[in-house]
């Protein structure tokens, strides 16, 4: 039975099976997530309950050469922990507990390898998410908030215990979504175990995922401006979200003017406060060498004179974060501007983990598959604003 230390010191023995996966998975959680949620312990003392649980099977998570501790070969675990026997032979004991656990303690080393540097795309694309949400199916209805009705006045004086005259009408949209699952799997030589530890095969599927989820993360930004069929939402061309600079500023038919820039950023802002851009390299280059675009150089701030400077007591702007994207199917001379707080929402489903265990482990098989599915949608409208210019 895997072991690991309560709060207070004293050793728990636990037996490990798939239900305990199957639980993860019922509550939307990672295996480790879900094991340290349930059996509190001292993490700074101990480490956590999932690492202790993995290596009291023999799976080191966390390698540690002055204390002789290194990654097992996936052979070591397969065929078990060596134990002692009365004859004196060192015979192996196959664990089962190993086997549900190998396949999570990856999934934590994955998890724990995917750095800024390796997927620096999604990293970026994780901060203007406004709604994270991860369910355990494949199948699901998006909520809806509809504010046409308090959004048409003011709000008006009631009596007593009367229902307001606008209410904010939240329901469930009539199209129901089906989230894709992307599978990544491996497989293994008998004599690759000797050689193939959980860290080299961790590092592998790291940044196999790395690649993908910055992938990703593009193909989710620009369904972001060109709409989605599948989401049931439409271009932001179509609806009415694209400015032009020439429209902005007369100036402005050569590329960005500092004028053009602050009207577009300041436009809409009684609803929204754009926090991000997302253009391509030309278009932050477009942003950054803007025409009237404000300089301190030349001008001598110690020099006494007779002036009062003007400083806006209610900006609706700040520092904007430019998002360049590489995708060679964005549009040229094309910015999108989101509001972060409210722009994008994304739901996870984790319904394929369990069932990739239980292949695993049922049939012993000899490869092991990580699935995971995600779909992402414009969540306010009115969080979007496009700026193109010539």
């Amino acid at each position: 039975m895997a072991a690991f230390y309560d709060e207070q010191g004293q050793i728990q023995q636990v037996e490990v099976t798939l239900d305990l996966v199957r639980e993860a998975a019922d509550n939307s959680m990672s295996v480790r997530d879900w094991v340290n949620t349930i059996y509190p312990t001292d993490a700074n003392a101990y480490g956590d309950a999932f690492t202790q649980f993995c290596a009291s099977e023999g799976l080191v998570l966390r390698t540690a050469k002055k204390a002789g501790l290194r990654a097992p070969s996936l052979q070591s675990v397969l065929d078990g922990k060596p134990k002692m026997e009365a004859t004196g032979a060192v015979v192996r004991n196959p664990s089962q507990q190993a086997r549900v656990l190998l396949m999570p303690a990856i999934g934590a080393l994955i998890e724990d390898k995917l750095t800024g540097d390796m997927d620096m795309h999604a990293s970026a694309f994780d901060s203007m998410i406004a709604l994270d949400d991860t369910i355990a199916d494949e199948w699901l209805l998006w909520p809806e908030a509809n504010y046409s009705k308090p959004e048409q006045g003011r709000s008006q004086v009631t009596s007593q215990l009367a229902r307001p005259a606008r209410m904010l009408t939240l329901t469930t949209s009539e199209k129901q979504v089906r989230i894709p699952t992307y599978a990544l799997g491996i497989e293994w030589s008998e004599q690759a175990t000797r050689y193939l530890n959980l860290d080299f095969v961790a590092l592998s599927i790291a940044r196999q995922i790395a690649v993908e989820r910055n992938e990703r993360a593009q193909e989710d930004l620009r369904s972001m401006l060109n709409g989605d069929l599948d989401m049931g939402q439409a271009s932001l061309a179509s609806l009415g979200k694209v400015k032009t600079a020439v429209s902005l500023d007369t100036a402005a038919t050569t590329g960005i003017t500092q004028k053009a820039w602050m009207l577009w950023l300041y436009s809409g802002t009684a609803r929204r406060r754009i926090t991000h851009v997302v253009t391509d390299i030309l278009g932050a280059m477009a942003i950054e060498g803007r025409a009237g675009r404000p300089t301190v150089s030349g001008d001598n701030n110690t020099s006494p004179r007779i002036n009062a400077e003007a400083s806006v007591l209610n900006p609706t702007w700040g520092d904007v974060q430019v998002f360049i994207t590489d995708d060679p199917s964005w549009p040229a001379k094309t910015i999108m501007g989101i509001d972060s707080e409210y722009a994008i929402q994304r739901v996870t489903s984790t319904n394929a983990s369990y069932q990739a265990t239980e292949d695993f482990v049922l049939r012993r098989g000899s490869a092991m598959r990580w699935d995971a599915g995600s779909i992402c949608r414009r969540l306010y409208l009115e969080a979007f604003e496009v700026l193109t210019y010539a």
